[in-house]
Order: C-alpha cells, then sequence, then structure tokens
C-alpha cells in the first residue's frame, strides 16, 4: 500500500480537568450543601422537587411576646381590682338610718293603736314585731310610706279520693287572708308539686307538677279559687285513698299609712299592755346618694364580670393569631402563658375579693 493512500493520523487533545466548587466530606449520607454566611439561625427543608433549601429561622420578637401575653393579663388583673374597689364601696355603710322602738298600748280588747309620723325628709325603710312569750311569729313589711303586719299559720288539709286518680277537698280563706305558699305530699318518685297563687283578679291558684324520670316536663295538675272554694287535684296517678296538702296562709293583722298617721294592730291575740314595733328610717337625700353610689358598683361589678369572661378569649385569639401568622410565634406563645395562668390569677383574685369584703 502507497504512502499516500494512508488516513490521516488522529489528533488527540486532553484537557486536564479543574476541580472547582466547595469541598464535601462524604460521610455515607447524602452531603449538605453549605450555605455561605449560614449559621444556627437556618433549618434545613426539602422542597417539591426534592432539593434541601436552607430556611431563615422565625426570630423570637419579645416585644410581641409581651403583648400577646400582656393583654390577656391586663383583663385578668383589672377586674380583681375594680372588684376589689367596689367591695369597698358600699354605699349603704355610711346612709342616715334611724331605728326607734314603738310601745303600741292596747285600745280595745286585742287592739293595739297609736298615732305616728315620720319627718317629710325620710322615709320608711324597715319594720320588724320582736318575739313575743306566745310564740306568735309575726312580719312586717315596710315601704317608704307604709307598713303592713302578718301572722303565718300553717293548714293541712286532706284530699280524698273521687272518680279514677282525682282527689277533691273543701278548702276557703277569709278576706284579710292571702295564701303564701302550698306543698301536695307525694310520695312518687322524681316529682313534686307545688302552688302558684294569684291575687287577681281573685284569689286563686294553680297547682303545678315537676318530674324528673327521664326528661324533665311541667305540667299543671291542679286548682282552687276562692268562688268554689274546692281544691282540686288530678296528676293522673293513684296515691291511695287521700293526699295530705299544707297551706301556708297569712294574714293581715296590722298596718300603717302616712297619710293616715296611725298605726293599728289587732292579731286576735292579748299580748298585754302594750306591744313592741321596731321601725327604721332612712333620710331620703342619704337614699338617693346611696343609690347612685350603688348603680356605680354595679357598673362596675358589670365591666368586672365582662372583663373576666372576655380574657380567655382574648387569650385564644393571641394564641390562633399568633401561630398562624408568619413572625408571630412569639406572640402565640405568650398568649399560650396568659392562657395557662388564667385559673391561677382568677382563684388567688377570688380569695383577695373575698378577704377585701370580708365574706
Amino acid at each position: 500500500m502507497n504512502d499516500e493512500y494512508e488516513p490521516d493520523s488522529p489528533i488527540i487533545s486532553v484537557d486536564t480537568p479543574s476541580l472547582t466548587g466547595t469541598p464535601t466530606i462524604l460521610t455515607g449520607t447524602e452531603a449538605a450543601p453549605t450555605v455561605q454566611g449560614a449559621s444556627g439561625n437556618y433549618n434545613f427543608i426539602t422542597g417539591p422537587d426534592g432539593q434541601n433549601y436552607a430556611v431563615m429561622q422565625e426570630p423570637f420578637v419579645w416585644k410581641k411576646f409581651f403583648i400577646g401575653l400582656g393583654i390577656p393579663l391586663f383583663l385578668m388583673i383589672l377586674p380583681i381590682i375594680l372588684m376589689s374597689i367596689a367591695e369597698g364601696m358600699d354605699p349603704w355603710d355610711y346612709a342616715d338610718y334611724e331605728t326607734e322602738e314603738l310601745y303600741v298600748p292596747l285600745v280595745n280588747d286585742t287592739a293595739y293603736a297609736i298615732p305616728y309620723a315620720i319627718d317629710a325628709e325620710r322615709g320608711l325603710e324597715y319594720c320588724h314585731i320582736p318575739s313575743n312569750p306566745e310564740y306568735v311569729n309575726y312580719v312586717c313589711y315596710a315601704s317608704e310610706n307604709s307598713m303592713i303586719m302578718y301572722t303565718f299559720t300553717e293548714r293541712t288539709v286532706s284530699l280524698i279520693s273521687g272518680n279514677g286518680t282525682s282527689y277533691y277537698a273543701n278548702f276557703s280563706i277569709e278576706t284579710n287572708q292571702e295564701i303564701e305558699w302550698c306543698d301536695i305530699h307525694i310520695t312518687e318518685r322524681d316529682s313534686w308539686a307545688y302552688c302558684e297563687y294569684h291575687r287577681a283578679p281573685s284569689s286563686h291558684l294553680h297547682i303545678i307538677k315537676e318530674t324528673w324520670d327521664d326528661d324533665y316536663r311541667s305540667d299543671e295538675v291542679g286548682q282552687w279559687n276562692g268562688t268554689s272554694e274546692i281544691i282540686e287535684y288530678d296528676d293522673g296517678v293513684d296515691h291511695g285513698s287521700q293526699i295530705q296538702m299544707s297551706i301556708h296562709v297569712r294574714e293581715e293583722v296590722g298596718n300603717w299609712t302616712e297619710d293616715e298617721g296611725v298605726l293599728y294592730f289587732d292579731s286576735g291575740v292579748d299580748h298585754g299592755a302594750t306591744i313592741r314595733i321596731e321601725v327604721q328610717t332612712l333620710d331620703i337625700s342619704s337614699r338617693e346618694e346611696a343609690e347612685n353610689k350603688q348603680d356605680t358598683v354595679d357598673v362596675l361589678f358589670g365591666i368586672s364580670w365582662i372583663m373576666c369572661l372576655g380574657a380567655p378569649l382574648v387569650s385564644i385569639v393571641m394564641i390562633v393569631y399568633g401561630f398562624a401568622v408568619s413572625g408571630g410565634k412569639a406572640m402565640g406563645i405568650g398568649g399560650s402563658v396568659a392562657l395557662a395562668s388564667y385559673p391561677i390569677i382568677g382563684f388567688f383574685g377570688c380569695l383577695a375579693i373575698i378577704s377585701a369584703g370580708g365574706w
């Protein structure tokens, strides 16, 4: 073969490779790339593409922590302060009260009477008939310009069985008497019967039965009125031949009005030469001042209760907002601490209020 037919010799060029980048130490696991300038403030996460990324850690901002902690704590502590102030503002402590004892003389048989008047600048506040040797229980109700005195007696009535589960009894009261309350003595489990008495337009009562078996229910099972003077009772249950019923009746035995100016008392009982009645009056301007202060106290208590109930809700809002918003983690932690402190602050706050109120 001639030389002119020989192929050209290949020319081989070898480039020397150069190493670039940052050396990595192989440890048998996937190496994490080094971030220039990285420190302990980064977290490494795996992205959707499978690559590792460095994410800067959220800095803990103390200002946000104290906001999350401070606002709920303020709503917890301020009500305790307000309640303590309200407890020390009892408006009736310094009211202008005057108490006097009236020895009402016997005027006829068992009737007692005496002229009585109060100053135009004072109002009637309270009246009381002390215990007496005859062991008769009297109660006196006072308004600004009147008094009414009652005696209470308990009357037992037997309701006799009629047709089926119906029961009846005759019962009447005098014109100066009123029914205070009554009690039906039934032995049925998880039930109770009581009376609702109404004075207008005429004397009448409704007998209500409440039952707590599987479900609570309230039913009218009887009645009485001053016209028929018959007690009717039927709850659909056979209680035997009769049911015992206790009726507490109050009877007016005395009264006084500012217009008439005479205190009159007659219970049908001889209490001797006199009967003692205690009367308390209050200066009208002093009462108005005390009522205004009482309104302020009520407002303070109302604000305190609203703030007490709102404090844990605000804490929860701080927690949700703090952990949901970027950069708000410190606020969420502060809200969590405040919420955890709520029972402790509430407990010691109650003790402080009780001590301040002298309970």
